[in-house]
């Protein structure tokens, strides 16, 4: 097999395929997998066409990190050609306070290139589009590399892509333009305004992305028989003092069930159907509604961010009627009045829904319409 990244003018032969748990960096194209460089410490990447994957920038001005993954397909559908059941979306490194780097790349290309890197020993290594090797370019130009007959580009928002050489001119006068940083050998092509610079030094290659996340995550490497021993022992040890404290904890679990049922009872009644549960991939709304959930779920992000000492416990969405209800957590019922003032200080119409009340919290539901 012959490697396809070519870095000091010669090719690279792979006599053997790598060993399991080789450490190093890999190209995968055609079927065949490349080696590029091997050393002894750090993970093993594997750097996949960026051809095959679609880099794009999304705005998700939500608060968690589960929260932005909910968010995403509904965010990307949008921009894709393809039904959401037929592709990966990873979400990856931060571009900016509210923006993000995702990639989409189709479940059958995945699963090909997840059974051609298990074949070669690489099972375990992370799978990169080829473009993040590149830095994000200054703002006002392009960070690109010679690969063969084919041209790999970073622009200055983040996003990556990979054109063939003799298409590059076309699509860099369509995106602007704009000066060219070139790293590694020159360009088969003729460019004003281009810089050149060393190649990308890939021992410290940090993508942020790895498209093996989701379904095509590795799995948990098994516990040592060592540590499962001294788990046990303290498993033993903590099983004691719990039975310890169970006599006082059995009054406290009936209480907090009885409030419990109670606060489901009176949710129930005010908002009949509503699933109580903080899953979002269940409570984010399908396709039909994708016009109208992100913009007004942004907004709302926006505008309690400044009110602090919140959390979010549920959200639902009617497609019916437009509204998204949320749930919120806040330290006592003022917490709850200055997220109301907050929200309609930003023009979204909140209409309070239940609220309960106890020793340092508050919960209550709010319901908002009114995003464009």
């Amino acid at each position: 097999m012959v490697a396809k990244w070519i870095t000091s003018g010669t090719m690279a032969t792979v006599a053997s395929l790598p060993e399991p748990a080789a450490r190093g960096v890999w190209t995968l194209g055609g079927g065949r997998v490349g080696e590029v460089a091997r050393w002894d410490v750090g993970p093993a990447t594997v750097l996949v066409p960026t051809e095959d994957v679609l880099l794009i920038a999304i705005d998700l001005p939500v608060a968690s990190a589960s929260q932005r993954r909910a968010a995403l397909p509904f965010a990307v559908e949008d921009r894709i050609a393809e039904p959401l059941d037929e592709v990966h979306i990873v979400l990856g490194p931060a571009l900016g306070p509210v923006t993000w780097l995702a990639a989409v790349v189709r479940h059958t290309v995945m699963t090909e290139w997840v059974a051609t890197l298990a074949a070669a020993g690489l099972g375990h290594a992370r799978i990169v589009p080829d473009a993040l090797v590149l830095p994000v370019a200054p703002p006002g130009s392009w960070n690109v590399r010679a690969d063969g007959v084919r041209i790999v580009a970073r622009t200055d928002t983040g996003v990556g892509l990979a054109v063939a050489a003799d298409r590059f001119a076309m699509v860099w006068a369509a995106g602007g333009s704009l000066p060219c940083t070139v790293f590694g050998p020159p360009l088969p092509v003729a460019l004003p305004m281009v810089t050149a610079v060393d190649a990308p030094d890939l021992a410290r290659l940090a993508a942020g992305l790895d498209l093996r996340d989701g379904p095509y995550a590795l799995a948990a490497p098994p516990i040592p028989r060592v540590l499962r021993r001294a788990a046990a022992v303290i498993g033993v040890g903590i099983l004691a003092h719990t039975a310890l404290l169970a006599a006082d904890t059995h009054a406290v679990t009936r209480q907090a069930a009885a409030r419990r049922t109670a606060t489901e009872t009176l949710l129930r009644a005010t908002l009949p159907g509503t699933p109580l549960t903080a899953d979002l991939d269940h409570l984010l709304p399908g396709s039909e509604a994708r016009g109208g959930v992100l913009p007004l779920l942004a907004r709302t992000a926006a505008a309690l961010e400044p009110v602090g000492g919140l959390a979010w416990n549920k959200i639902v969405w009617s497609a019916a009627d437009g509204g998204l209800t949320l749930g919120i957590e806040a330290a006592d019922i003022g917490g709850l009045q200055r997220a109301q003032a907050a929200l309609v200080t930003a023009g979204v119409a909140p209409a309070a829904g239940a609220v309960t009340a106890g020793q340092g919290r508050a919960d209550g539901d709010i319901t908002v319409r009114g995003a464009s």
